[in-house]
């Protein structure tokens, strides 16, 4: 039986929501990818002008849960263009979808393509590497053959000016290096784990809506929180939230103390200090990247 696919069923044309105000912390970060992605697709005459190239891709690399996915998506969204994203491991069940998606991308131009977990798609075939492995809560286990990295490989290299990709990983160690070269994804930016400024802007924006007792302390949940990525404070924050409710039902009226507390026994930190080490260290090695025009 012939097999039917849907021209685009493996990618997601999106319309993006997430900017920047709604991401705690991670200043540098928005600062960049705003010059490197958005304001090149918003005024590309004056980069022109300028005497600018435009990136054809960006790296993201960084802790799981760190705020990858919405960094592009926000990007996208202050540029005023399109957007599409897809998963790795799922575009490559189909790739010939990866030429459909590039194809789309270039009709619907301006356009952002934000590809999770990319080093599935472009993984380096010469070294195993597992120092992620262990001490992070998943991996990707799928990683695609040489033919389908070629395929992305050729899209990258003949998509046009107005189409930036921004891929997403969370293991530099087993990502391609011909990925990185020029007019790929030669531009890279490290999006670290939330210190305690970004944590504490996190629980912050997080709470902005919620009613919260005079019993709790942002800051001192800021400080208690280190090794917790965004996803992780925005989960305490929900389960906080959601404890309060159960508690008290139709009397709800405040999330107090002891529900946080109870919230961080459930979620504990996505990181641990060895994965948190290995990030600074790698990024302490790869300090000379090219993240400039």
């Amino acid at each position: 039986m012939t097999k039917h696919i849907e021209r685009g069923a493996y990618f997601k044309i999106k319309k993006p929501r997430w900017n920047w105000d709604r991401i705690g912390g991670l200043g540098e970060v928005k600062e960049k990818l705003e010059e490197m992605v958005t304001l090149p697709l918003k005024h590309p005459e004056s980069f022109r002008k300028g005497n600018l190239s435009t990136p054809r891709g960006v790296l993201l690399w960084g802790p799981p849960g760190g705020g990858k996915t919405v960094l592009a998506e926000a990007a996208a969204y202050h540029a005023g263009c399109s957007y599409i994203m897809v998963k790795a491991i799922e575009i490559m069940s189909e790739p010939d979808e990866i030429t459909v998606m590039y194809e789309t991308a270039a009709e619907l131009a301006p356009c952002v393509i934000f590809i999770n977990e990319v080093d599935a798609l472009a993984p380096r075939r010469d070294v195993e590497s597992k120092w992620v492995e262990g001490i992070t809560r998943d991996a990707p286990v799928r990683i695609a053959p040489e033919s389908i990295t070629d395929i992305l490989y050729k899209a990258l290299d003949d998509v046009g000016k107005n189409v930036i990709t921004i891929g997403g990983t969370y293991r530099p160690d087993v990502l391609d290096k011909q990925i990185l070269t020029k007019g790929r994804l030669d531009r890279k930016l490290y999006v670290p784990a939330p210190d305690f400024d970004d944590r504490l802007e996190i629980f912050q924006k997080q709470l902005k809506k919620t009613p919260i007792a005079s019993d709790v302390s942002l800051e001192e949940f800021a400080k208690r929180t280190e090794y917790y990525v965004g996803a992780d404070i925005r989960g305490v924050v929900r389960e906080a939230t959601a404890i309060a409710i159960r508690e008290k039902g139709h009397d709800f009226d405040l999330v107090e103390r002891k529900h946080f507390e109870q919230a961080m026994k459930r979620i504990p930190p996505y990181l641990s200090p060895e994965a948190a080490e290995k990030y600074e260290e790698t990024y302490k090695e790869e300090c000379e990247h090219c993240s400039l025009f």
